[in-house]
């Protein structure tokens, strides 16, 4: 579990940053009066999409090094409902990146697709009962480049993919930040491909497609414009199951900051945390920088 305190402890810091702190009584009711998330009725609609270029050219450079180039595309979208104390929330996130190098050739450098969607009803400002069902898989086959040619794939599209369905609470104490917890949870892990299942791979049976696991689920979002040009988006989930792998947390940490440059440009840095022991027993980190077009809408 001491693996997992940096991780909740960068989002906290950054769902914090999101609150200022005030001094008077007066000021503190006037922000409780306000914590709602947002109230505007019917369907509400939004998004980012990203992409970003990156160059490396080198002649003659007697320090070494290798000519590069990069490029990552990145959406995030939401659609979200409110009808009086009813709510549905819906996110929508794909990302595809790749990487071009004078000597190791085309490489997969990101990818990613995951749905999400939370309804309940609210019994307060703040909290409501809800469900959540959530999707994740990937576009392309993964491997491993350290190993030699020809090598096999190591993951592909539904192989793995991850299914959550929970039910619990939602806690929404700002327009920037909700919380979903719930203690009742089941998580579908898919491997939709015969070689990567009989070898066990992402933790299911010899020869099984799939494994299903009742758990505790937590799921957290931060959207905030800290200026009229700097935005976060941050995301976390973390399951952990009712068996005896209680305790080893699957934790995943997405974090986007986004600098608007001009109308257009934007600098972004995109970074993931994840632990998921089924896949490998260490942390895993993908950091992407870039500057590239950015359209908001």
């Amino acid at each position: 579990m001491n693996k997992f305190i940096f991780i909740t402890a960068i989002f906290s810091l950054l769902a914090t940053a999101g609150i200022k702190a005030q001094t008077t009584k007066s000021t503190v009711d006037n922000l409780a009066s306000h914590a709602v998330t947002d109230t505007t009725q019917g369907w509400k609609h939004s998004g980012l999409a990203n992409i970003t270029f990156g160059q490396t050219a080198l002649k003659d450079w007697v320090a070494g090094g290798d000519n590069q180039l990069s490029a990552n595309f990145l959406l995030n979208a939401s659609a979200n409902y409110l009808r009086n104390k009813w709510f549905w929330d819906n996110g929508l996130v794909m990302e595809y990146g790749m990487i071009q190098s004078s000597s190791l050739g085309v490489q997969k450098a990101s990818d990613r697709f995951n749905l999400n969607s939370v309804g309940g009803y609210k019994f307060s400002d703040k909290w409501a009962v809800a469900g959540l069902v959530n999707f994740a898989t990937q576009f392309a086959n993964g491997y491993d480049y350290s190993q030699p040619e020809p090598r096999d794939y190591i993951s592909k599209m539904m192989a793995p993919a991850y299914l959550d369905i929970a039910l619990g609470l939602t806690w929404k104490p700002s327009s920037a930040l909700s919380v979903f917890m719930s203690p009742l949870a089941e998580r579908g892990t898919f491997v939709c491909d015969k070689r990567l299942s009989d070898a066990e791979a992402f933790g299911v049976d010899p020869g099984k497609r799939s494994k299903f696991e009742t758990g505790a689920y937590l799921m957290a979002n931060f959207n905030k414009n800290v200026t009229k040009d700097f935005s976060v988006i941050a995301t976390l989930y973390m399951f952990t199951p009712y068996s005896e792998d209680f305790g080893n947390v699957d934790t995943n940490l997405n974090v986007l900051l986004n600098y608007k440059l001009s109308k257009y440009f934007t600098a972004t840095l995109n970074t993931t945390l994840r632990y998921y022991e089924s896949e490998l027993t260490e942390i895993q980190l993908k950091e992407i920088f870039g500057i590239g077009l950015t359209y908001s809408f």
